[in-house]
């Protein structure tokens, strides 16, 4: 009987710090997602405010959609980039996605948050500024990163 309750401790011990460890592994892989999703918003700010479209080729999934306020959705990889193309052709644009809440769930992440920016046509003209809120949902890649499969905006109206 003596042996039982010296074990018993042990026991208790290994399996108390391996739960933490599980745990603790599993708060450091989602550190970790939450920086590479934002890595992604980041680099969606820059490629945007360098007028990049072929930059942005790194950030969306091949199957992505957009979802534009006031104009018809946008499917696939290749026609998203299209529409960068031809805007960055007419403006420069001043974009920042501010930092927002992020959810992953398994290998699907979700962003929200505010945005402004700022569209100086390119032939000359009057400025225009924009803002509103944004979600990006993402999906884990099978090389470990994550792209944009879809892109929802609206644009705050001002009095």
């Amino acid at each position: 009987m003596k042996s039982r309750i010296v074990y018993a401790p042990s026991i208790v011990f290994v399996l108390v710090m391996s739960i933490m460890l599980t745990w603790g592994s599993g708060l450091v892989l989602a550190g970790q997602d939450d920086v590479a999703i934002d890595k992604v918003r980041l680099d969606f700010n820059a490629a945007f405010n360098q007028g990049n479209a072929k930059a942005m080729d790194q950030l969306i999934d091949p199957n992505a959609i957009w979802l534009p306020p006031g104009e018809p959705s946008i499917a696939g990889k290749d026609k998203i980039l299209a529409r960068y193309t031809n805007i960055f052709a007419g403006v420069r644009s001043k974009f920042e996605l501010k930092p927002g809440e992020i959810q992953v769930c398994g290998g699907w992440a979700f962003v929200s948050g505010d945005y402004t920016r700022v569209d100086t046509p390119k032939a000359g003209g009057t400025f225009k500024q924009v803002s509103g809120h944004y979600l990006f949902v993402l999906k884990k890649q099978p090389d470990g990163t994550w792209k944009i499969t879809r892109d929802i905006w609206n644009e705050t109206v001002k009095p």
